[in-house]
């Protein structure tokens, strides 16, 4: 008899909720204590995630009952939710919810689902949160560029003065113009990403050094541009704030695996 058969089954349920997430691309531990603000609280399923800088916390109720869920267990766990702060709570149950239970977690930050069910929509749960992620970070950036015009003259020139971003296109003179390319295209990966939530694929990606968009027809080859090239213009923010070494094209600062590929999709398209 192995470890796992010898524990109870809903303990063997807890562990399999927990390999499921960590498959996932989660942290995920089982029967974790976790301090809220009005206690602590005993968790079945605790799972992390970084993603896109952000640090992603979901808490999981496994419930392997020969009957449904009744609503009263979900106000409760709702509270928890609230409580530790949690991104997600999700509770597991393979015999269903009641009615009252469904209308409680409706348009609220819990699921209620089965193994199965989760297994098949996790590409779109990781989807959203990674869009989460990155669109917070995205509207971070911008703020961080228009808070340039906050600063003194002297101080705003001095920092534009680091500027290595893509050039405008148009040439257009002033200091608005030189970040013109950097902020039209964090405004087009927030509308890509807007449009990919919503199944409207292919969705079109403009890289920072051209004007010709790339379709691109699934998550994960638009999360990985997207998150390369937020990436970038992160760095060549950082350039202007706190230059750490004379840098003579931004694309320095442009990852690897990104110029590769992006190279070869142009490629491919010229010939």
């Amino acid at each position: 008899m192995t470890l796992a058969d010898s524990r109870p089954k809903w303990q063997q349920y807890q562990h399999e909720v927990a390999a499921t997430l960590t498959q996932l691309g989660f942290t995920a531990r089982v029967e974790e204590k976790v301090v809220g603000a009005r206690g602590e609280h005993d968790i079945d399923v605790t799972a992390r995630m970084k993603s896109a800088g952000v640090t992603q916390l979901w808490v999981v109720e496994c419930k392997r009952w020969n009957r449904a869920v009744p609503k009263e267990r979900i106000l409760t766990f709702s509270a928890i939710v609230s409580d530790v702060g949690a991104d997600r709570g999700l509770v597991f149950a393979e015999k269903g919810f009641q009615a009252g239970a469904i209308r409680v977690a409706r348009n609220t930050n819990l699921t209620l689902t089965s193994l199965i069910d989760f297994r098949q929509n996790a590409e779109h749960e990781l989807a959203a949160i990674k869009v989460r992620g990155l669109q917070e970070r995205i509207t971070a950036l911008e703020n961080e560029f228009h808070s340039l015009w906050d600063l003194t003259e002297e101080e705003r020139a001095k920092r534009i003065a680091h500027y290595v971003g893509p050039p405008s296109a148009f040439g257009l003179p002033g200091h608005s113009a030189i970040m013109s390319p950097i902020l039209a295209r964090l405004s087009q990966m927030k509308e890509a990403l807007n449009f990919a939530s919503f199944d409207r694929w292919p969705v079109a990606y403009w890289a920072l050094d051209d004007e010709i968009p790339i379709d691109v027809k699934d998550w994960a080859g638009l999360l990985f541009v997207i998150e390369e090239t937020v990436a970038t213009c992160e760095r060549i923010h950082d350039q202007m704030t706190s230059p750490k070494k004379k840098i003579g094209d931004w694309r320095e600062l442009q990852s690897k695996e990104l110029t590769e590929l992006l190279s070869a999709i142009r490629q491919t398209a010229g010939g």
